[in-house]
């Protein structure tokens, strides 16, 4: 009987909870998942209209902050070797480019030119002849 102490009986369940194999460690879990979802919900509770409301429209906070950005971003090219740094700014630079280019051209004019691209392809399923026939 031992080696069946473990057998889950019932439906087997794809979707939702995970079973629970023994009753005890169930009822367990669930007070302390209880205490957590009030947990969550205190924490994340909104705050009062007038406590610690803060408005982003400093513009003192803005600089601060593009410092920030700024400082991390210097941070990562000082580990960059020179040829890393020299490709980043290739990509920078193309990017740059084929947006310019794909700004220019209106749907219609893309349309178009994929309409060409497909016309100038080779018909790959028609069958070939071969031999004499």
């Amino acid at each position: 009987m031992s080696s069946y102490q473990n057998v889950v009986g019932g439906r087997l369940r794809l979707k939702g909870k995970p079973l629970h194999v023994f009753k005890a460690k169930a009822e367990a879990a669930d007070p302390i998942s209880k205490k957590k979802r009030k947990n969550h919900k205190h924490r994340y509770a909104p705050h009062s209209q007038g406590e610690n409301t803060r408005l982003s429209t400093d513009k003192t906070d803005d600089k601060h902050e593009a410092e920030k950005d700024g400082d991390e971003a210097t941070a990562f090219e000082d580990h960059l070797t020179p040829a890393e740094r020299k490709f980043l700014e290739q990509t920078r630079q193309l990017e740059l480019q084929r947006l310019a280019k794909m700004a220019t051209k209106s749907h219609h004019d893309r349309i178009q030119e994929f309409n060409q691209y497909l016309a100038n392809l080779t018909e790959h399923y028609d069958i070939p002849k071969v031999g004499p026939g």
